[in-house]
């Protein structure tokens, strides 16, 4: 658990900071959020604000009319518009005009008004299939697109003409939905609205349900009326669609360069509905990069930071901490560790040179009770005390690498034949040996080189040595498998080729007690006059040893 603990540390100090973060980074979210719809906010009364001077000149104007019975000459209308300075002070107000109501059949009237007015015939256009004409006969101030406009009938037109049977119908201002308007020749086009007042006759009115000789009405350019109004005092950062939502349709009328871009990548909407003389607009916002300050969240990265670095130290610590700790605990097992192992170590020597000693004097009293002579004792005693030194100089020289069973056999056999032991005589798998293994097998190895030397004519003409392994049962037994050829007409082979007469040596009995007992083996053995053939079965999992 204390390995884990300087990364809970870090995680739990880094999970607050994480909240804490989050949580001013949301409060500096609202705080944008709520300056952006301020900003959102004041777009709109820009707007608003825009709309209703234009709809207060409109009223004034119809005022004008009414107070003139409706019979105002184009000097005395150049003259009223001129005063307004409409083109300095109302961008987007295309222009403000009167259009004369009447029956259909009697253009010839509006037109000898117009050419009153202009000093030249203008017809009134175009063809209509309704009752009743609203034929345009003043527009100021007088420009290319105003005058494209002079003489056309607005009645014939459904969208124009639904707005002005409303204002009838109600009494007052309406504007039209978003149309085209006939001032629009240039290639550049913006969408446009109108918006409608109607005059009657002095003393008449909706009250009385009558006729108006005619509609007052303001003409506007979208794009040049929302221009004005995001620009000027200043530049606004932000982008804007306005769309006529009326009756549940949505019509596009302006949209500010880049919208569609900045609309699909914006953090911040603002929709806002007003009502526009008995229509609904709908305006919404998004946020331009001007907007943004770059350094609006430095105290969600300020904070952020300090968290983060708090946890890296706090985890540093508690991991300093932790490794002190293991090191004292790795020093007092390895203290604890090193007492056991020097105990054992005393223990395995002191079991290692008793055995030893047990294995000198059973070797010592069977080689004297087969030796004739006491220089007979000594060679064959010298030559056992010799394996097992030999045993124990590779076990020593190994190190901590258990012995390889090739280099034990190949030593045995050296010292017994010396240079005479052919290339291909040895072969197997590399064999990793015990301790117990290789005291046990160098003394079988011994005794059976000693007698192939002795008795086998292995060093004679015509004899060959072939010792061969294998790993079996997945590696669990070694198999091992002695062989000497010799000539069929071997004098000396005796003893353990007259073993097959019953009669055993001290050597076959050294053999079958290294084999059997100590290891726990089994060995088998097979006699010809001229082949002798030892098979040994060992598993490599030594038994265990009995203790003292």
């Amino acid at each position: 658990m204390s390995r884990y603990f300087p990364l809970l540390v870090f995680l739990l100090v880094g999970s607050i900071g994480l909240a804490t973060t989050i949580v001013v980074y949301r409060a500096e979210e609202a705080a944008e959020q709520a300056r952006f719809e301020a900003l959102a906010d004041d777009t709109v009364d820009r707007i608003g604000e825009r709309l209703r001077r234009s709809l207060a000149l409109l009223r004034a104007t119809n005022a004008y009319f009414t107070t003139s019975r409706g019979s105002v000459s184009r000097q005395d209308f150049i003259s009223y518009v001129d005063g307004l300075e409409i083109e300095q002070r109302f961008d987007g107000l295309q222009g403000l005009g009167f259009a004369r109501f009447l029956p259909a059949g009697q253009e010839r009237d509006v037109e000898a008004e117009l050419e009153r007015n202009y000093d030249w015939a203008i017809k009134a256009w175009p063809e209509t299939d309704q009752d009743r004409r609203a034929v345009i006969v003043l527009l100021e101030p007088h420009n290319f697109r105003n005058e494209a406009a002079l003489g056309y009938d607005m009645f014939s037109e459904p969208l124009r003409r639904r707005a002005m049977q409303t204002a009838i119908e109600t009494g007052q201002d309406t504007a039209s939905a978003p149309v085209s308007l006939v001032q629009e020749v240039t290639s550049v086009k913006q969408a446009g609205f109108l918006v409608y007042t109607p005059l009657y006759r002095s003393g008449t009115g909706i009250a009385y349900r009558a006729e108006p000789i005619g509609f007052v009405y303001a003409a506007f350019r979208a794009g040049d009326f929302h221009q004005a109004a995001l620009e000027r005092p200043d530049q606004l950062p932000l982008v804007v669609e306005t769309r006529d939502t009326t009756d549940g349709q949505s019509e596009l009328l302006f949209h500010s360069e880049g919208y569609d871009e900045m609309s699909a990548s914006s953090s911040f909407t603002v929709e806002r509905k007003i009502p526009i003389a008995g229509r609904s607009w709908t305006i919404t916002a998004h946020e331009t990069q001007a907007f943004f300050d770059a350094s609006r969240y430095w105290r969600t990265t300020v904070l952020g930071a300090i968290f983060l670095l708090l946890s890296a130290a706090l985890a540093a610590v508690a991991r300093l901490q932790a490794r002190a700790m293991e090191a004292a605990r790795e020093i007092q097992v390895l203290t604890e560790k090193a007492v056991e192992e020097k105990d054992l170590l005393l223990h395995e020597t002191k079991h290692r040179i008793k055995n030893s000693i047990t294995r000198i004097l059973a070797m010592a009293r069977q080689t004297a009770l087969n030796s004739e002579t006491l220089e007979d004792f000594s060679r064959s005693f010298e030559a056992r005390m010799q394996a097992m030194a030999n045993a124990q100089d590779l076990l020593t020289r190994s190190g901590h690498r258990n012995p390889d069973l090739e280099t034990l056999l190949r030593g045995e056999l050296q010292q017994v034949f010396g240079d005479h032991i052919a290339d291909g005589a040895v072969d197997g798998p590399a064999v990793e040996l015990g301790d117990t293994a290789i005291q046990a097998l160098g003394l079988t190895f011994h005794e059976l080189a000693t007698n192939a030397l002795k008795y086998g004519g292995v060093s004679g003409p015509g004899g060959s040595l072939k010792v061969s392994w294998e790993l079996i049962n997945d590696g669990d037994h070694l198999s091992l498998e002695w062989i000497e050829e010799r000539p069929e007409a071997a004098p000396d082979a005796e003893p353990d080729v007259a073993e097959s007469t019953g009669r055993k040596g001290f050597g076959t009995r050294l053999i079958d007690a290294s084999i059997k007992l100590e290891l726990g083996g089994t060995i088998e053995r097979a006699f010809s006059a001229s082949r002798s053939r030892i098979f040994i079965s060992i598993p490599l999992a030594e038994p265990a040893e009995e203790a003292g």
